[in-house]
């Protein structure tokens, strides 16, 4: 009867062990839509940008069309659709991509005809 328990308690570490294994695995192929580094420097408050295959895939939530990625004079970043003129903030690398904070920031100057 030990030798069952014995054999069944090292059984459940190596399940235990596999299964942390396989997440780390996974975790480490998940990079696909993470942040762009940080800027050389290192340092904590360093601004993040959009990934480029995240950007490629965002679209404008009303004409469902692509966005492009702008920096103001300020550095602050946008989303902009040029066939409306809707900019959408962009803060620490996360788009707020909600229709309303598009006509909040509709820049009539910024539509292509």
């Amino acid at each position: 009867m030990k030798g069952l328990v014995r054999f069944l308690g090292v059984a459940a570490l190596v399940g235990i062990g596999i299964v942390i294994v396989r997440a780390l695995r996974q975790y480490r192929e998940n990079t696909t839509f993470e942040l762009a580094p940080a800027t050389p420097g290192g340092s904590p408050s360093a601004r993040r940008s959009i990934s480029p295959e995240l950007l490629s895939i965002l679209a404008d939530p009303g004409d469902k069309g692509p966005v492009e990625l702008v920096t103001d004079g300020s550095g602050k970043e946008w989303l902009v659709n040029r066939r409306n003129g809707f900019r959408y903030p962009v803060e620490d690398g996360i788009p707020i991509m909600l229709l309303e904070e598009g006509e909040k920031y509709k820049d009539e100057s910024l539509i292509q005809k």
